[in-house]
């Protein structure tokens, strides 16, 4: 698959909690979905005419009566409080319409939750989808197609969709989930500016390749003081490093584990070997007793980070609080320059079988043109015409200009494919690698071992 996009997984907030250990932590806390029940399936939700574009002064356009639901998953606090405000804002020009938000808590899984409410027949109008899963759930009925909702609108068209949000959340050429925004991940190196200049290291760019994050760690690190580089083990940063190396998790057409090739291999003994051989990257389990990776560079006691979008507010917050000097760069690449990155994506799904669907519709449109989830963290819009809103001075400041070219050319993002079967994978390859970073086993043999069960699982009709 390597350079394509399509296929799974989650993230977000409860994701931080990966950086103690393994994908486990989290798919166990917000949902490592089997395949989704096979819905009754319904005609496709009615499509009012297209409306007129709306002039000063003029109703908006005539909607169904009644109330619009919507599930969420893994929200914080500030999102939640964010969404809610915009909701009430926007019922305001929706005369007849109202919005019962739910978020699923913490600790619940979160499609385990969307399964038991298709097989009950109970489903939310709106929910969270992610990356991955839009594919088997519009396949099982569990997902409307939104190309005829694109096609009578007067905002928004389906053909101004940049590459990554038609392909993520597309399946056999239609729209089944509205893109809200995505990123790159792990998209930043995050570093301490005092640790550097103490150290006389030029600071990090965004050209930097893995040896210059290698060589800067050793110069860095003081034993145990004071460590030069930390991240959090998991899925996403270990995909980012076998694909930027020109390895992959699977064959192209998905039949077989591809992690034996020493492309892969080299990949994960490299990163490792900066915990093992050199020294200079945190532990597992000192980052479990200094609160995750991310806390134990917030502290300062390490000097390099690689991280995603949502650990911005807490840089800030630490920032706020203690005077934290920081500053980031995109995440290295390979070393022979190549860099393709794992694509979180932030969506709108809606069920088929919905009595509100131009509410429903209205709401995920107006909601992503206004952007309302860049409150929360950044994220690269869906659309060229909103790139001004993430084209920031502090955006900007982050390292994160170059994605606006990067979102709208194909292959520099990617999902790692096997639709549902990739959550119970990812367990599989993520036991084997927890052991390579903790020396119990090389590349080599936790490749070995596994890949017979991937393939296994691959083999496994659902």
């Amino acid at each position: 698959m390597g350079s394509q996009t399509i296929k799974p997984i989650t993230r977000r907030h409860m994701l931080k909690l990966l950086g103690l250990s393994s994908a486990g932590i989290a798919l166990a806390a917000c949902g490592a979905p089997a395949t989704p029940p096979v819905a009754e399936q319904p005609a496709e939700p009615e499509v009012p005419p297209e409306q007129p574009a709306e002039t000063e002064g003029e109703a908006a356009p005539t909607v169904e009566q009644g109330e619009l639901s919507i599930l969420l998953c893994c929200s914080s606090a500030e999102d939640l409080e964010n969404r809610a405000k915009w909701n009430a804002k926007w019922v305001e020009s929706h005369a007849g319409v109202t919005v019962n938000q739910e978020a699923v808590p913490a600790g619940q899984n979160y499609f385990e939750k969307l399964q038991t409410l298709i097989a009950a027949d109970t489903m939310p109008d709106l929910y969270d989808m992610w990356e991955g899963y839009i594919q088997p759930y519009a396949a099982n009925g569990a997902l409307a197609d939104l190309d005829p909702f694109f096609a009578a609108d007067d905002k928004v068209k389906k053909e101004e969709l940049v590459p990554a949000a038609m392909e993520g959340g597309g399946y056999q050429d239609k729209v089944y989930a509205f893109c809200q925004g995505f990123m790159p991940g792990p998209v930043s190196l995050y570093y301490n500016v005092e640790h550097f200049d103490a150290a006389g290291i030029a600071p990090p760019t965004a050209d930097w390749k893995w040896d210059d994050v290698r060589t800067a760690a050793k110069a860095l690190t003081k034993g145990t003081d004071q460590w030069g580089l930390t991240y959090s083990l998991w899925f996403v940063p270990w995909l980012y490093w076998i694909w930027s190396n020109g390895g992959d998790l699977f064959n192209a057409d998905e039949t077989a584990c591809a992690l034996t090739d020493p492309k892969a291999t080299d990949a994960l003994q490299y990163w490792a070997d900066m915990v093992l051989v050199d020294k200079t990257t945190l532990p597992s389990s000192e980052a479990q007793a200094l609160q995750g990776p991310e806390n134990a560079f917030r502290t300062g006691k390490v000097s390099m980070y690689l991280g995603n979008c949502w650990d911005v507010p807490g840089m800030k917050a630490a920032t706020d609080e203690t005077g934290f000097n920081w500053k980031s760069v995109l995440s290295p690449k390979a070393n022979d320059g190549n860099r393709i990155w794992y694509e979180h994506f932030w969506c709108w799904g809606m069920w088929p079988k919905t009595k509100m669907p131009q509410a429903g519709w209205l709401l995920m449109r107006d909601f992503i043109l206004d952007q309302v989830n860049q409150a929360a963290q950044p994220m690269v819009p869906p659309m060229e015409k909103l790139f001004p809103v993430f084209n920031t001075p502090e955006n900007e400041a982050l390292g994160y200009q170059p994605l606006i070219v990067l979102a709208t050319q194909p292959g520099l993002l990617n999902i790692p494919g096997a639709g549902e079967k990739f959550d119970k994978i990812s367990q599989l390859v993520q036991a084997e690698i927890d052991l390579v970073f903790i020396g119990e086993k090389t590349a080599v043999e936790a490749a070995e071992t596994v890949c017979p069960a991937v393939n296994e699982e691959l083999a496994r009709e659902t």
